[in-house]
C-alpha cells in the first residue's frame, strides 16, 4: 500500500509545473476565502445542543426576564439622576434596535388605579384572605375605617378620593395591594416622580428590550454601538452603568478578534524564524507555505460545512500551523538527506518515511475525531477543522512537497552509521508505565472540573465592578432561580404555575418568591376563590351592612354614600385574565412572568438561588408538578458533571483508538508502550500542573486533551520507527523541528486574553512539551537508540 506514494511522485514528477500553479491557485482561493468569513461568537456554540438536561436548562435560561434585557443605572452627582434617566431614555428610544425602554411603571396608574382593585378581590380571595375579610366587616373596624374615610373627605385631595372610598369604604382592596407584590419585587426598588429609584436616591433604573438575541456577536455589536451614541446624551456630570448579556457577547468577540490580529501573524513569524535560523535554506520556503496553505483549506472547508466558522476555531488556526507542518518536516529532512541513487532516489524513500508518517496521521485524526462525539457544536467545528488541516497537511507533504525538495550533494550511498546498545527488558517500561498511569489517574480524580460558564469568558475588571454595583443597589435581580411551567394552553400552565406556588408555600421556600400566581391564578382557583367570595357574603353580608349603615348614620355619610359598595356586593364577581391587568396599567408583570415558545405557553416563578431551594425542587418534585427548575448553580451543576463524562469519553475514546493503532503499526507489545509513553507522560503533567496551580479544568482544558494524546502518539511513532530506519532519514532533527513548531503554535495562544485560546494554549504547550522531551530522550534511551 506505501508503495503508492512512491507511484504517485514517478507519475506527477513530469507534471511539475503544473501542479505548482494549480495548488498555488487553490491556496489563494482558500486564502481568499477565509480572509472575507464572517468570525461569528454565540455561547450556544460551547454549550451540548442535544435534548438533555443542560441544553434545555440553557433555553429556558435564555427566556429569564433579564436575558434579554439591559439595565442602565444611571446616577447624577449633585443633581436628580430620573431627569439624567429621562435624557437617556429619550435617546434610546431614539435607536431603532431597541424595542422598548422604561424608566418606572405605567403612567396610567393613579388613584383610579385603586378602583380597579375591589373587583379583583373576588377571583383572588384565599382562604387566608377569608380571614381578612372577617377582620375587615368586624364592627370595630368598620367604625374605624368610616372615621378615616369622614377624616379623608375633609382634607384637600378628598375629590379624588370620593371615588375611591364610596366604592370600597371598608378597604377590601388590602386584600389585592399585596399579591400585586408577589410578581413585583424583581428589583429593590421604590417609584419616584414615576421614576424606579434607588432606596438612598441616587441611583435611577431604566430597563432596555432588544429583539436582538444576546448570543448574537454582530447583533450585540449593533446594540453596544447604539447604547454608546445614546450615552452622549448625558448630561455633564452623570454616569451610566450598563449590565446585560448583549455586553458580554460583545466584549468577548472582540477580544477574540484582537487576539485573532495578534496570535495568528505571530505564529507565522515564529514559525518563519525557526525555518531562518535552524533550516537555512531555500527549500525549507516550500515546507514553510505547507502549513500556510492549510490553514486556508481547513478554514474554507469548515466554513462550506457549517456555513460560517467561530472566533474559537479559526483562533485554533495557529496552532495548526505547528502540527501541520510536522509530515512536511518529517518528509524534508528525509528527501535532503537520501542520497541520489537509484536505491535511494525520491521514491524510494517516500516508500520508507511513508508508514510512520502514515499511521502518524491516522493516530492524530483519531484522537481529533473523538471530539466529533462531543455533544458540543463548538468542539464539534473545532475537530472538523483540525481534521480537515491533517489530513490537507498529510496529502501534501507526501504528494506535492516532494517534488520540490532534492537531495544535498555530495553524499555517499552508504547509510551514516549509529550507535546501539541493548535495549532495557520490559521490566523498568511496565515499572514507568505503572507510575505515569497511577499518578495520572490520582491527580485526574483531585483535579476540579470548572462547569461555570463565566470561567470561559473573558470579563474584564470594569464589566465585573459595574456588574457588582449593580447588584449592590439594586439587588440579585440578575442571579435568580427559575421555575417553569409549560403547557399547550396559557390556563393549563397557569394552573400548573397554582401548584408550584401552593408548593412553595407549603414548604417555606427561601423568600422574597416572584409568581403570576397570587395576581393571576388558574380559572378554576378563581371559580373556588369566588365561590369562597360568595360564601362569605351568604353568610356574613346582612351583618356586615348592617353595622356599615349604623356607623354611616351615626357619623353623618348620606343613605347613598357607600352604594357602589353594595351594589358591587350583591354582583355576580367577574374573572380575572391577563387582559384585566392591562387594564390595571400592570401587564408588564405579566409579560415577565408568562411568555410563548413556539405552540406552548410559559409561565415562571423566580426564587432565590439557594440550597435550600435546590433540595426542595428535586427530580421526583418536578416531575409531580409538571415543572422545571433552573438555576446558575444548578447549571454550573450540570454542566461540571457532563464535562467531566467529556473527559472520560474524548480521552478514552483517543487513547483507545491511538492504542490500536500502535497494536497494528508495531506489532510488538514492548514497542506499543514505548511509543505511547509519550502520551501517558503528557497528559500526566499536564494534570499535575494543574492540581499543583490549584486550578480546575474548563471546557478547553479537556477539548485540548485529545491533541495532547493526538501529537504525543505521532513523536512516540516516529522515534519507535527510527530504530528500523537509515540514519540519514534524521527522524530525531524532524521530531525536534516539529515539537518547536508545535510549540510555537500553542506558545502564541497563552498571550491570548481570551479564557478558551489562553486555556487550550497554557494545556497542550504543557502536555505537548512533556511528550516531545519524552519522545527525543526518553523513548530513545529505553529502546537502546544512542543516535
Amino acid at each position: 500500500m506505501f508503495h503508492l506514494f512512491g507511484r504517485a511522485y514517478a507519475f506527477l514528477a513530469p507534471r511539475r509545473g503544473f501542479l505548482l500553479v494549480l495548488c498555488a491557485l487553490a491556496c489563494f482561493a482558500c486564502s481568499l476565502f477565509v480572509s472575507r468569513l464572517v468570525v461569528r461568537e454565540d455561547i450556544s456554540t460551547m454549550l451540548p445542543d442535544d435534548s438533555g438536561r443542560i441544553a434545555s436548562d440553557f433555553a429556558l435560561l435564555r427566556l429569564a426576564p433579564f436575558a434579554q434585557r439591559l439595565t442602565i443605572t444611571v446616577s447624577h452627582a449633585g443633581a436628580n439622576p430620573t431627569q439624567a434617566a429621562e435624557a437617556l431614555a429619550t435617546a434610546l428610544r431614539r435607536e431603532s434596535v431597541f424595542t422598548r425602554v422604561l424608566t418606572g411603571p405605567p403612567s396610567n396608574i393613579s388613584l383610579t388605579f385603586l378602583t380597579k382593585l375591589l373587583p379583583l378581590a373576588p377571583a383572588l380571595l384565599t382562604e387566608q384572605d377569608t380571614k381578612t375579610l372577617y377582620a375587615l366587616t368586624d364592627p370595630e373596624h368598620v367604625q374605624t375605617a368610616l372615621e378615616q374615610n369622614r377624616r379623608d373627605l375633609l382634607s384637600p385631595g378628598a375629590v379624588a378620593l370620593k371615588k375611591v372610598i364610596r366604592q370600597d369604604p371598608l378597604g377590601i382592596r388590602k386584600i389585592v395591594l399585596p399579591k400585586l407584590a408577589a410578581p413585583s419585587r424583581l428589583a429593590d426598588v421604590r417609584i419616584e416622580n414615576g421614576h424606579f429609584v434607588s432606596r438612598d436616591g441616587n441611583h435611577a433604573l431604566i430597563l432596555v428590550d432588544t429583539d436582538i438575541p444576546m448570543t448574537d456577536s454582530l447583533g450585540a455589536a449593533k446594540v453596544m454601538s447604539s447604547y454608546e451614541k445614546a450615552v452622549a446624551a448625558l448630561p455633564e456630570g452623570a454616569q451610566a452603568m450598563l449590565v446585560g448579556g448583549h455586553r458580554h457577547t460583545h466584549v468577548n468577540a472582540q477580544a477574540i478578534k484582537d487576539d485573532l490580529a495578534i496570535i495568528l501573524p505571530s505564529a507565522f513569524i515564529l514559525l518563519a524564524l525557526i525555518f531562518l535560523l535552524f533550516m537555512r535554506n531555500r527549500q525549507s520556503l516550500y515546507v514553510f507555505l505547507v502549513p500556510v496553505c492549510v490553514v486556508g483549506v481547513a478554514g474554507t472547508a469548515t466554513a462550506l460545512v457549517y456555513g460560517s466558522i467561530s472566533g474559537i476555531v479559526l483562533g485554533f488556526g495557529a496552532v495548526l500551523l505547528g502540527i501541520s507542518v510536522d509530515y512536511a518536516l518529517h518528509v524534508y529532512f528525509a528527501l535532503q538527506n537520501s542520497s541520489a541513487d537509484e536505491n535511494h532516489n525520491p521514491a524510494h524513500t517516500l516508500t520508507q518515511i511513508s508508514p510512520a508518517i502514515t499511521f502518524g496521521a491516522l493516530t492524530s485524526c483519531t484522537a481529533l475525531a473523538a471530539l466529533l462525539v462531543s455533544d458540543i457544536p463548538g468542539i464539534r467545528q473545532l475537530a472538523v477543522f483540525s481534521l480537515f488541516g491533517i489530513i490537507a497537511s498529510f496529502f501534501m507533504s507526501l504528494l506535492i512537497l516532494p517534488h520540490f525538495i532534492t537531495a544535498k550533494t555530495g553524499r555517499g550511498t552508504s547509510t551514516i552509521p549509529h550507535n546501539t546498545r541493548k535495549s532495557f527488558g520490559a521490566a523498568p517500561l511496565i515499572t514507568l508505565w505503572i507510575a505515569v498511569l497511577s499518578a495520572g489517574i490520582w491527580f485526574g480524580q483531585h483535579t476540579r472540573i470548572n462547569g461555570d460558564l463565566r470561567a470561559m469568558s473573558f470579563t474584564p475588571t470594569e464589566i465585573q465592578a459595574e456588574e457588582d454595583a449593580t447588584r449592590t443597589i439594586w439587588g440579585s435581580m440578575r442571579d435568580l432561580a427559575l421555575i417553569f411551567v409549560r403547557a399547550r394552553t396559557f390556563d393549563d400552565a397557569l394552573e400548573k404555575n397554582d401548584r408550584v406556588w401552593s408548593f412553595l408555600q407549603t414548604h417555606n421556600a427561601t423568600s422574597p418568591i416572584i409568581s403570576l400566581a397570587p395576581l393571576l391564578p388558574a380559572m378554576q382557583t378563581q371559580l373556588q376563590n369566588i365561590s369562597r367570595w360568595k360564601a362569605f357574603w351568604q353568610v356574613n353580608g346582612q351583618s356586615a351592612f348592617t353595622r356599615l349603615e349604623t356607623e354611616q348614620k351615626a357619623l353623618g355619610f348620606s343613605r347613598s354614600a357607600f352604594s357602589p359598595f353594595a351594589e358591587f356586593i350583591s354582583a355576580s364577581p367577574e374573572t380575572i385574565s391577563s387582559e384585566s391587568l392591562h387594564e390595571l396599567g400592570i401587564q408588564e408583570f405579566v409579560d415577565v412572568l408568562a411568555m410563548r415558545d413556539g405552540d406552548d405557553f410559559l409561565v415562571l416563578t423566580l426564587l432565590p438561588d439557594t440550597m435550600k431551594n435546590a433540595a426542595l425542587l428535586s427530580d421526583y418534585t418536578e416531575r409531580e408538578l409538571g415543572a422545571q427548575f433552573v438555576s446558575g448553580s444548578r447549571f454550573r451543576e450540570l454542566l461540571g458533571g457532563a464535562m467531566r463524562i467529556d473527559v472520560l469519553r474524548f480521552s478514552g475514546s483517543a487513547l483507545a483508538g491511538v492504542v490500536l493503532l500502535n497494536a497494528i503499526l508495531f506489532r510488538n507489545p514492548r514497542k506499543t508502550l514505548l511509543a505511547l509513553l509519550p502520551i501517558g507522560m503528557g497528559v500526566t503533567t499536564v494534570l499535575a500542573v494543574m492540581y499543583s496551580f490549584g486550578q480546575a479544568l474548563n471546557l478547553f482544558h479537556i477539548v485540548s486533551l485529545p491533541l495532547i494524546i493526538g501529537l504525543g502518539a505521532d513523536y512516540g511513532i516516529f522515534m519507535v520507527c527510527r530504530s528500523e530506519q537509515s540514519a540519514h532519514h534524521q527522524t530525531a532533527r524532524a521530531v525536534l523541528f516539529s515539537g518547536l513548531t508545535t510549540l510555537c503554535g500553542f506558545g502564541v495562544l497563552v498571550l491570548a486574553r481570551h479564557p478558551a485560546l489562553h486555556s487550550i494554549g497554557i494545556t497542550v504547550l504543557t502536555g505537548v512539551g512533556t511528550a516531545m522531551i519524552t519522545a527525543l530522550w526518553i523513548v530513545p534511551a529505553l529502546n537502546g537508540d544512542r543516535r
